[in-house]
């Protein structure tokens, strides 16, 4: 049962954003927790989130919630700076910031202090230096699925993310055992994410007109920004398999544009098979759930997905998934009867499972009416959004944090003097040259122009 808003006292939560737009999943999945604990809670969120101001910031006004813009970078990044001044520079900024979330916390008196994401552990800090609980929702492995380079190494950051906090979210049980590996088992905990049902059966329903091309064909989608890691090339060649083996498929592929060696590798893909009828690339769409809708069964071949919000909705949407033995994926595809598990970067093995689906239609439909199913009750589990809000309740009744523990990122600070000290040599000797460029371009002048008079040109 619901707490009663208006006997329950008031939760203040001050949630650090790592970024201010609404392109990925770990953003709509926060607003998501905060939409459903402000309509059954009494919860005030305040967020602090990344300049420059992007397409969270009006989400966040349509709610009526506060929120502080600061400048700050990470500490995993897919292409980390390494000239010492870009990474001194980089130091100032997240120093500021966590002083700049100290104040914040000074004068905001959360309850709770939350961090969204691994990438950045500024409001973590300030909240251990301002002695407040702190929740860390974890919702990527960073480097196993992004790419990310973690600036101290995984095992140290991952260390740090459990001393920083009185308690670490993650998104799947997969994630959580990987967390496991360097937290104190008892810190973590898993929430399946409260995703909006309704609301996302009622987005699909919008009314569109198909990529597709044929009536009779199996239509495959798959959806996320085009990387290398989110697999869209081996879904483009299994579905160019399944062509060859005498099925007609299509494939549309719904994401922002990627980078552009990956992008002519997929170019490529389709132009060689002569599939450029058979593959629909519509790029970024604000409602990719409308072309969910057209499908017959939805593709996740993500190499590592901490749980993959796509596959969710997939579910919700009565698709079947065809997804990756990896990451959460199998935790959520139950093969055989929500869907088929293939191993990860096999195209016979993606385009054998998708067969199953050529060869069968009606197939399709009942994985398809067992996966709406499967959505319900993992919405209605343990792991779901009440069960963790009597935890946070608890965390945020400590008034204190408990935490007391090394911070491996503090040995980062030391290393600063020295690339302090780089950085200043690289400059002076960066000056030097531009002094002498300086002082010897008028001799050059006049040596040009005395060999111009004796000589002409």
């Amino acid at each position: 049962m619901h707490n009663n808003t208006s006997q329950s006292k008031k939760m203040k939560v001050l949630v650090l954003s790592h970024i201010s737009d609404l392109l990925g999943g770990a953003e709509r999945s926060m607003l998501d927790v905060f939409d459903y604990w402000n309509k059954h809670y009494n919860v005030e969120p305040e967020f602090i989130m990344r300049e420059p101001i992007k397409s969270l910031a009006p989400a966040l006004d349509q709610r009526g919630w506060k929120y502080h813009t600061l400048r700050y970078t990470f500490w995993s990044d897919s292409r980390p700076p390494t000239h010492s001044q870009d990474i001194l520079e980089n130091a100032v900024h997240n120093a500021r910031a966590i002083q700049a979330i100290e104040d914040i916390i000074v004068k905001s008196k959360p309850d709770v202090v939350m961090t969204n994401s691994i990438v950045c552990p500024w409001a973590a800090l300030a909240a251990q230096y301002q002695r407040v609980p702190h929740v860390w929702f974890v919702r990527e492995y960073g480097d196993l699925d992004h790419g990310r380079i973690f600036e101290i190494g995984r095992k140290e950051t991952w260390q740090d993310v459990g001393n920083l906090s009185d308690l670490v979210v993650t998104i799947s049980q997969s994630l959580a055992e990987h967390a496991k590996q360097y937290i104190d088992a008892e810190k973590v905990t898993v929430l399946y994410n409260p995703f909006p049902v309704d609301e996302i059966r009622s987005k699909a329903s919008a009314k569109i007109q198909t990529p597709y091309t044929s009536e009779t064909s199996l239509k495959a989608i798959i959806l996320g920004n085009l990387a290398p890691t989110k697999g869209q090339l081996e879904a483009i060649q299994a579905v160019t398999e399944l062509n060859r083996r005498g099925h007609e498929a299509e494939l549309c592929i719904v994401g922002q544009v990627g980078e552009k060696e990956y992008m002519q590798k997929i170019d490529e893909a389709v132009q060689q098979t002569d599939l450029q009828g058979k593959i629909h690339k519509v790029g970024f769409k604000t409602n990719p759930l409308a072309y969910v809708q057209l499908a017959d069964v939805g593709i996740m071949a993500s190499k590592k997905e901490g749980f993959g919000r796509s596959t969710f909705e997939y579910l919700v949407l009565g698709k079947p998934v065809v997804g990756a033995n990896s990451g959460a994926t199998p935790e959520m595809v139950i093969d055989g009867k929500t869907g088929y598990i293939f191993e990860p970067g096999n195209v016979g093995s993606l385009a054998n499972a998708l067969e199953h689906y050529a060869k069968d239609k009606s197939l399709a439909r009942k994985h398809g009416q067992n996966a709406a199913e499967h959505a319900e009750h993992m919405m209605q589990g343990s792991q779901n959004i009440e069960a963790l809000f009597k935890k946070v309740q608890a965390i945020a009744n400590q008034k204190q944090t408990t935490t007391a523990l090394p911070i491996h990122f503090t040995h980062r600070w030391l290393e600063y003097i020295e690339l302090a000290r780089a950085s200043q040599s690289s400059s002076l000797r960066k000056l030097i040259k531009v002094r002498l460029r300086q002082k010897a371009k008028p001799a050059y002048n006049r040596l040009r122009s005395l060999k111009t008079r004796m000589f002409g040109k």
